[in-house]
């Protein structure tokens, strides 16, 4: 009973993805300081399969995410070192059923928990187009959270994600992207439901992603993207899931300008290599202004 019970929580905790933002090319490129910046994304997220340990344990596990997220940004000069305060505002609703989660049918909306961060670049070079800043992110357990509901937006505990990104252009038309990061994550000690609230506990992730982009004219640029994320095992009321992730993603985005002051970008993500987790589908939508 207990591990049907621990199978179930699995489930509901592995449907809903990190909602935090990976970078998109060229993130790493700053404005100029005093430049505001307001982006809003909308992101469609949807998975039909789910895995465990390198096994897919369900193709009957339907989720199906709409997240809006809008970011504003401010790059300003301290010292010798540009940097760019900023927030992750995310609102939206997610659906889950099937037979992974016992044919049952779940929903949840509201805010999921806000992200704060800040990119400081110790190489800003454009004449040598290189550029390497650090950024920490802080993820705040201050979204909508409800143990008695089986599916929740908020991960209900803080989340510490240390970043380092590098860009270098080569040639007139070409910039190769190289991130790399590490998340670390406090405990959940009101997961379960309301008759066996117990612990969640969430060992570190590393993650690697690399972004290739191409100008197509000046206004436009295309990027191929790779993410990959490693381990993050859990731990539920002291048994471990056994539920390390090695994933794999590939995204397709494009970016293009409107005047000076606006830029949309469209992007489509397939994780297509999962060991454990939901395999996941994204599209992206943005919208960014500088002024």
């Amino acid at each position: 009973m207990m591990k049907l019970l621990s199978a179930a929580l699995l489930c509901l905790l592995l449907a809903v993805p990190n909602l935090s933002l990976a970078a998109n090319a060229r993130d790493y490129i700053p404005a100029p300081p005093g430049t505001f910046l307001f982006c809003a994304y909308f992101k469609h997220i949807t998975a039909n399969n789910l895995y465990k340990n390198g096994t897919k344990v369900s193709s009957d596990f339907n989720l199906s995410q709409n997240i809006g997220i809008f970011r504003p940004v401010y790059y300003t000069q301290v010292g010798p070192f540009t940097i760019d305060p900023q927030a992750l505002i995310l609102y939206g609703d997610a659906e889950l059923d099937g037979a992974a989660v016992g044919g049952n049918q779940f929903s949840a909306t509201g805010f999921a928990d806000p992200v704060v961060l800040a990119t400081l670049w110790f190489v800003n070079d454009p004449k040598e187009k290189l550029w390497v800043g650090f950024t920490p992110y802080m993820t705040m357990p201050l979204g909508e959270y409800d143990r008695m509901r089986a599916l929740n937006l908020s991960a209900n505990r803080w989340a510490f994600k240390p970043e380092v990104g590098l860009v270098k252009g080569f040639g007139e038309k070409f910039f190769l992207d190289l991130i790399v990061n590490g998340e670390f994550y406090t405990d959940n000690d009101d997961f379960g439901s309301a008759f066996l609230p117990t612990r969640l506990e969430q060992d570190p992730t590393v993650g690697f992603e690399t972004h290739l982009s191409y100008d197509i004219t000046k206004q436009w640029f295309i990027s191929l993207d790779y993410y990959y994320v490693y381990g993050g095992e859990t731990t539920v009321a002291g048994v471990s899931q056994n539920d390390t992730q090695s994933n794999h993603g590939l995204g397709l985005s494009l970016f293009w300008g409107i005047g000076s002051n606006n830029q949309l970008m469209v992007e489509y993500r397939d994780d297509f290599s999962v060991r454990s987790g939901a395999g996941t589908n994204q599209l992206t939508l943005r919208w960014a202004y500088f002024f």
